[in-house]
């Protein structure tokens, strides 16, 4: 079990935001809050993404426990957009959540 990281290093502002679809069909996002995370880069890799080669940083963020976040959802920073592939309760006592996420490509 890992311990939940010191209140002070929750220091990145990230917007949190949930899609839906349009009545045209397509996919639109609506910001559902802020949430003050740690931002810590855990990988990195390359995949083909049509005929060039495309990288992709995974990472991982610890928030205060929300029980609404899902992957259905993304974070932004500024013009970074994190993809949630993941959450799981920090220690099973709904202080915080841990959210793996991947980095979009700008």
């Amino acid at each position: 079990m890992t311990a939940p990281r010191p209140i002070g290093a929750l220091r990145h502002r990230l917007t949190l935001e949930r899609s839906s679809l349009a009545a045209d069909g397509t996919l639109q996002w609506a910001v559902v809050g802020i949430v003050f995370a740690a931002l810590d880069p855990v990988g990195a890799s390359e995949a083909e993404a049509g005929e060039a080669l495309a990288g992709r940083v995974s990472h991982r963020l610890e928030i205060r426990w929300r029980d609404d976040v899902t992957s259905r959802d993304r974070l932004r920073l500024g013009a970074r957009v994190f993809r949630i592939v993941a959450t799981h309760d920090l220690d099973e006592r709904r202080a915080r959540l841990v959210i793996r996420a991947e980095e979009e490509n700008r």
